[in-house]
């Protein structure tokens, strides 16, 4: 997957001082230890999370203000711009790969060449998407069943084409930032324009109505000032680009194979997690989008937790794979069983009292309607939050062929299965047919990991002794609990699954004999 390293030997001036800076910073930023895993992944959810205490309240008020209708195009427009934001052809992620691998092995020479070829390449792609969404956004606008102002979504979406080369470009510099693991750097940048995600439109409500594209404006020039910052924190973190930022033809074919089959997975994934909102807007309402996405959007914010693990993880794994280290197994284990015991309590409680959360959220009207939905999507994210362990693991070891093909398989199915549900149970079947293609997927996903790692499916289960049935049981038990009808007792129920997931992390914590959890 790597350019040769160069054969001839490097002058003191190159080696000098950065050098072995980089080196010292090596030591001290790897993100092997537990100690360094956890504290980069804390800087990544503050950076990701903190948004959502601004979103709590500012997606009621944007709900309320712009109605049913221009909401739920928001929200399209938001899936639009996030879908089309991975057009980078999967070079952010493989980027990332590649400069780990480089970083470990000391390869200075090689990080600027391999930098600057990336960027070109997202640079192009990003201008391509752009001009597509230009050219698409007045064919997608006729499609939805608009009932007032069709013009303004299709302005909005055009706005966005805009932004649309800084915005694969930020994925590039992000990428570098995290092969650095210059992760409170990058939190630093990413905080404000999460926060920017939600107080843009927020703010234009107030100070000029419910006007779509004025919205989309914002969050066009949040993420081109993004796009600036993370390029001037990458200069400063990165010091081997000095002076070498030049493309090489020589990595046009490993960043090209592997952020090909990267491409296929971000093309159909985020396809297959969007394209139920644009079936439910063309076959009942852009409205109905609405009460679909709200609940989903809550959810999926869970997404959070292992978003920020796995992107310490992915540098971490793409150096010890390269090397072939036994301990990037030991931390797969230990991110998986930590990543479970997180995830299950937060997914427990949102399955437990989703009719309360939607009611405080979104009211009592639209509560009943969307409260069930909630809870298929609160038992999809444990199970979906758990395969980012996996597909992070395969793409470090630069595995993206099978995931890719995976994906290419499961679209035609999941298609004929949203369509059958969506048509005859309406959301709560859209819902559904998301639940299963997830389950699907994420068991898919574990099973090409236990390949590579040379362990069938039945010596993964004897490995892991009565860890993995347990596991099972205490989630099914964690969700049966929505069945009480007593609000005190299911608060009291939720207590106890907080308390058991936090006795048994300390457990396994101290344990030398579990796999899951062990230092």
């Amino acid at each position: 997957m790597l350019p040769a390293a160069s054969d001839g030997p490097e002058t003191a001036g190159r080696v000098g001082y950065w050098t072995c800076t980089m080196r010292c910073a090596n030591v001290f930023a790897a993100p092997s230890t537990p100690l360094k895993l956890a504290r980069h992944t804390i800087f990544n959810l503050i950076g990701l999370g903190a948004p959502l205490l601004l979103a709590l309240g500012a997606i009621p008020a944007l709900l309320e203000g712009l109605g049913a209708e221009r909401f739920g195009l928001l929200m399209l427009i938001w899936a639009i711009t996030s879908y089309f934001g991975l057009f980078d052809l999967g070079l952010g992620r493989s980027l990332t790969q590649q400069l780990s691998i480089l970083f470990d092995q000391d390869r200075d020479d090689e990080v600027g060449p391999a930098s600057a070829t990336a960027l070109a390449l997202m640079a192009v792609l990003g201008s391509v998407g752009g001009v597509l969404m230009l050219v698409l956004a007045p064919w997608g606008g006729g499609m939805l069943k608009i009932s007032a102002h069709p013009e303004a979504a299709v302005r909005a979406a055009m706005v966005m084409g805009v932004a649309m080369p800084f915005i694969v470009l930020t994925a590039g510099l992000r990428g570098m930032l995290e092969a650095r693991h210059a992760f409170f750097a990058l939190n630093c940048v990413r905080l404000p324009i999460g926060l920017w995600t939600f107080a843009g439109p927020w703010l234009v409500l107030i100070f000029a109505g419910p006007d779509l594209v004025w919205m989309a404006w914002a969050l066009a020039g949040g993420r081109i000032i993004g796009c600036a910052v993370h390029g001037g924190l990458a200069w400063h973190a990165v010091p081997q680009l000095r002076g070498r930022m030049l493309p090489q033809r020589t990595w046009f074919r490993p960043l090209l194979v592997s952020g090909g089959w990267l491409t296929l997975s971000n093309l159909i994934s985020p396809f297959m997690g969007y394209v139920d909102r644009f079936l439910i807007g063309t076959t009942i309402s852009a409205a109905a989008v609405a009460l679909y996405a709200t609940p989903q959007e809550l959810v999926t914010k869970v997404w959070i937790i292992p978003a920020a693990m796995t992107s310490v993880l992915l540098p971490a794994f793409a150096a010890k794979t390269a090397r072939r280290d036994a301990d990037g197994w030991r931390i797969f284990d230990r991110a998986l069983g930590v990543l479970f015991l997180c995830v299950l309590p937060i997914a427990a409680g949102l399955n437990l009292f989703a009719i309360e959360l939607m009611q405080a959220w979104v009211g009592e009207s639209f509560a009943q309607e969307i409260a069930p939905l909630l809870q298929i999507f609160a038992i999809g994210i444990l199970i979906n939050c758990l395969a980012h362990v996996p597909l992070t693991w395969l793409h470090g070891a630069g595995q993206y062929r099978a995931p890719a093909l995976l994906y290419c398989i499961e679209l035609p199915i999941f298609l004929v299965v949203l369509w059958g549900l969506c048509t005859s149970m309406g959301l709560k079947g859209a819902a559904l047919a998301w639940l299963i293609r997830i389950c699907a997927d994420s068991a898919a996903l574990f099973y090409l990991v236990y390949r590579q790692r040379g362990a069938a499916i039945g010596r993964a289960f004897k490995e892991g002794g009565t860890a993995i049935p347990l596991a099972a049981a205490f989630a099914a038990l964690s969700f049966a609990g929505a069945a009480i009808s007593s609000t005190l007792i299911r608060a009291v129920w939720l207590m106890l699954v907080f308390a058991m997931a936090f006795f048994i992390g300390w457990r396994l914590s101290r344990s030398s004999s579990m796999s899951v959890l062990q230092p």
